[in-house]
């Protein structure tokens, strides 16, 4: 199923979040663990301009199972190098400390879908 998620970028921080591919390199073993883990076959990452700032929006195709899991917050980050630099991301460019704050006040909500049958 796709998912999707929107958080505003932070003033002057959208080139650091158009930059996420060369930083998360070093990490990609750990972020392709992780997404397995929550059933993950498809993420992206994109950067909407809008007339009030820049929205960093993610992309998944995620399992059912996985979403569920995902909302009830199953990843506990640990002091791993990966989580350490996630964890400083998102709260540079989003200005999200998710030790303290979900990403998210309430899971998103679907208004419309459409398929090719």
């Amino acid at each position: 199923m796709l998912f999707a998620s929107a958080v505003p970028i932070e003033s002057g921080k959208t080139d650091r979040y158009r930059g996420l591919a060369r930083e998360l390199q070093p990490h990609l073993g750990e972020y392709a663990a992780l997404n397995r883990r929550f059933g993950v076959s498809r993420h992206s990452f994109w950067i909407n301009h809008g007339r009030h700032g820049d929205l960093g929006v993610s992309v998944y195709d995620i399992s059912e199972d996985g979403l569920a899991r995902m909302r009830q917050r199953e990843w506990e980050p640990d002091d791993s190098a990966y989580d350490r630099w996630w964890l400083g991301f998102v709260e540079d460019v989003n200005g999200i400390d998710m030790l303290q704050t979900p990403t998210h006040l309430a899971p998103p909500e679907r208004v419309f879908s459409w398929n090719v049958d």
